[in-house]
């Protein structure tokens, strides 16, 4: 009986870890998520003076929303490699 309630106690603990574990996971890739969303509105917004349009579609929100500032800077690098994302 003893070790039944040892082991009940460990999954318990080892299901709070996981739980933490995807929390903080899951609040990084929020941030860095947010952070290139705005990053790609500020570029598409402050670079046609300069010369850069990324534009704001499906594909280009979707490469934002899963690499952050990483997907704006690809976008760019592919923008100025001349191909477009449609």
């Amino acid at each position: 009986m003893v070790e039944v309630a040892i082991g009940i106690a460990l999954f318990g603990v080892l299901l709070l870890v996981a739980g933490l574990l995807f929390v903080v996971f899951f609040k990084r890739f929020l941030e860095n998520s947010v952070v290139g969303l705005i990053a790609l509105l500020v570029i598409n917004f402050l670079g046609n003076s300069f010369g850069v349009n990324l534009p704001i579609n499906l594909l280009s929100l979707v490469i934002t929303a899963l690499f952050g500032l990483a997907g704006v800077g690809l976008l760019l690098v592919l923008q100025f490699a001349g191909i477009t994302v449609k």
